[in-house]
């Protein structure tokens, strides 16, 4: 069974999640009202952004949903399923939303899982629950949608390695707990249930592999409920080696 149709625990995919009311109406607040960036924030990952850019800056960009598409039959795109260590939000997996498609680059996706990897033999190394699975929020996007968002004053650059399939997004204060989403902004009693050394440990994780010099990551909105690792593969980590 792929990962679109997988149930949780509580007998209900990702898509029935999508088609219940209650979640509905969240996922939708969601979409229809975007985390809006302060000016320093902005300015703050700009500034860190410098390294990406130059890494990526001179590749093009995917500018419409079809040209993700094609690439994606032609195998130059690799879909991004999920598995036992993390799962993709809602509006990675439906359909109706073609601005977020479950693709990367093939080495940049090999970045995701290995990231995963070491951040579960972490996990399991501190006898943390397995049931926890980490919650990818972003992968690539069209250059199109890239521009909308930079408009409405959300947290995006403007040549952002997302229009490359070369960058990811993990939430950094938010995961799955047998198949639920535990995250400060939809979870009742976030901070007793919240267990921090998921993050603190995938932030050693990425620490550790910046120190390898294969990728670079920004902590977007720190210290905030919509805290954010964002994720991009350095031209020196190449699965294929």
């Amino acid at each position: 069974m792929d990962g679109k149709n997988r149930a949780n625990s509580k007998g209900k995919s990702p898509q029935e999640m999508l088609d219940d009311k209650k979640h509905k109406k969240r996922f939708n607040d969601a979409i229809n009202n975007p985390v809006i960036a302060s000016r320093e924030e902005r300015e703050r990952v700009k500034r860190l952004a410098e390294t990406e850019l130059e890494w990526w800056g001179h590749i093009k960009s995917y500018k419409k949903p079809e040209e993700i598409l094609k690439d994606a039959e032609t195998g130059k795109l690799v879909e991004v399923l999920p598995d036992d260590s993390f799962e993709l939000i809602m509006r990675l997996i439906n359909p109706k939303l073609e601005n977020w498609q479950p693709f990367l680059k093939e080495s940049t996706y090999h970045l995701l899982r290995e990231v995963i990897r070491r951040w579960r033999n972490k996990m399991d190394s501190n006898g943390l629950p397995k049931n926890i699975k980490l919650s990818v929020t972003n992968l690539i996007i069209t250059k199109e949608y890239q521009r909308k968002i930079i408009k409405l004053g959300k947290l995006a650059t403007d040549k952002a390695s997302h229009t490359k399939g070369q960058s990811f997004d993990i939430d950094g204060c938010g995961y799955y707990m047998d198949g639920t989403a535990i995250n400060p902004r939809f979870t009742e009693n976030y901070r007793k249930i919240y267990i921090p050394e998921v993050h603190k440990l995938l932030k050693e994780v990425l620490d550790e592999m910046t120190e390898e010099k294969v990728l670079h990551y920004i902590l977007e909105f720190e210290g905030t409920n919509n805290q954010s690792f964002h994720i991009t593969r350095s031209p020196a980590y190449n699965s294929d080696k």
